[in-house]
């Protein structure tokens, strides 16, 4: 059974050896994502020698989760969780492996990175849901918001150790080391989750639903969602979130090596000051009185965003000294990161502590869907604009910035307005 743990108090909250368990795979799991972004992002561009070709990849893992995602919820809600997430991590360990294989071979090509995409955003369909659900499982509901804001927290740090990391492991052992490295970590991922205990009740659970039950199940879970008005403003800002991130995401590569003629060093100097922000963001958050957590705050944070990417096209046109140009982008990568830390624990809080036991795995994976459906949209729009125009990189983001700056204001008087009389709350 699960550890008893409803009168704790928040300190005793590292007693709960199950979350423990999950905290600690949380950990291990996004180094090794860490590793595998920097990994893709770095041989797509190596053997394209394409920014395009690197928002082509990076759509394409997103359009993946955005059609299966809603799918592949009921099913999870029905099956075993920790078989589901132990399943998942061996599939990402065969997954490396078989990169690791056709690279050491020279087999490797972007339409096999291309299928790899598409495969591990598969697996990501039913980790994700999977991973939500195990939460409420594993804690009790007064300790949602430490749980959750402490999984936020240790989460980003192993992103910034992963990131830090994965730049040198590349640099200095090779494509070929890293990967073996990858692999490992999320073996070690599965083995921490097979450590954790459910309720009789979880542990049983093997029933599949389909045929009819199935679409009832998919429909109950899409009703849930649009029947309460919140829950839609919460998705809303999901979707600008995400978008808003994309031309970062996507375009790491060109970023290093278009704007600051570096190499994969840069890109670590990017997502690791973005990451040391975004854990200070998530920690601001724990601290902020309850008032001041609202959707404004990320209107603000959105704004700040857009700044951003307005600033680092300044310092690579109109700063040329190397070392200045790293430390303004330190500075401004982690303010950034603050900003987006603020946004992510905001929604992850709201979400986890609002819906239900029972839906949690359809909504999460519908909520995944909806609010990453305009992320493959803009990851597409910048691969052709590269290609119909002469567009460089740098004039990109200035032009992305303007826009998010925009959309964000015009986002605070759509998603701050009251609910109307008979609206539902979630």
């Amino acid at each position: 059974m699960i550890r008893e743990v409803t009168n704790m108090n928040k300190h005793e909250l590292y007693h709960n050896h199950n979350y423990v368990y999950l905290l600690t795979s949380n950990i291990i799991n996004r180094c090794g994502d860490s590793l595998d972004t920097i990994l893709f992002t770095w041989l797509v561009y190596l053997l394209t020698n394409s920014a395009g070709w690197s928002a082509i990849i990076f759509g394409i893992n997103q359009a993946t989760s955005v059609i299966i995602q809603p799918f592949i919820g009921p099913l999870v809600e029905n099956m075993n969780k920790k078989k589901v997430l132990v399943l998942s991590d061996i599939a990402r360990v065969l997954l490396v492996l078989y990169i690791l294989y056709v690279y050491t071979q020279n087999m490797l090509s972007p339409l096999i990175l291309v299928f790899m995409t598409i495969s591990i955003s598969l697996i990501e369909a039913f980790h994700m849901p999977a991973g939500v659900a195990v939460i409420q499982h594993v804690l009790p509901n007064e300790h949602y918001d430490k749980g959750v804001s402490v999984n936020v927290s240790c989460t980003k740090i192993a992103v910034l150790v992963g990131t830090g990391l994965s730049g040198i492991v590349i640099s200095s052992f090779g494509i070929g080391i890293s990967l073996a490295i990858d692999a490992l970590i999320f073996l070690i991922s599965a083995l921490l989750i097979v450590k954790i205990e459910f309720s009789v009740q979880e542990e049983k659970k093997t029933n599949r639903i389909i045929g009819r039950e199935y679409l009832i199940s998919l429909r109950d879970g899409f009703s849930y969602v649009f029947d309460h008005k919140k829950l839609l403003k919460l998705c809303f800002l999901c979707i600008l979130i995400n978008s808003a991130v994309v031309p970062f995401d996507a375009l790491l590569a060109p970023i290093a090596r278009e704007m600051f003629s570096g190499d994969a060093k840069i890109v670590s100097l990017l997502s690791v000051s973005v990451t040391i922000g975004t854990i200070l963001g998530s920690l601001t958050f724990a601290k902020m009185k309850e008032e001041k957590k609202n959707n404004t705050l990320v209107t603000f944070c959105g704004i700040v965003l857009g700044v951003y990417y307005v600033f680092i096209a300044f310092v690579s046109k109109y700063i040329a000294n190397p070392i200045t140009q790293k430390l303004l982008l330190l500075i401004g990568s982690i303010i950034i990161g603050a900003a987006l830390g603020l946004m992510i624990t905001y929604v992850q809080v709201k979400f986890v502590k609002e819906v239900t036991k029972e839906y949690i795995g359809r909504v999460s994976a519908i909520r995944f869907s909806l609010t990453y459906a305009c992320a493959p949209v803009v990851s597409f729009v910048i691969s052709i604009i590269y290609k119909v125009t002469v567009v460089d990189t740098s004039s990109l983001f200035v032009g992305f910035g303007i826009v998010i700056i925009i959309l964000f204001l015009l986002a605070n008087k759509i998603t701050f307005s009251p609910l109307k009389k008979g609206d539902k709350s979630y």
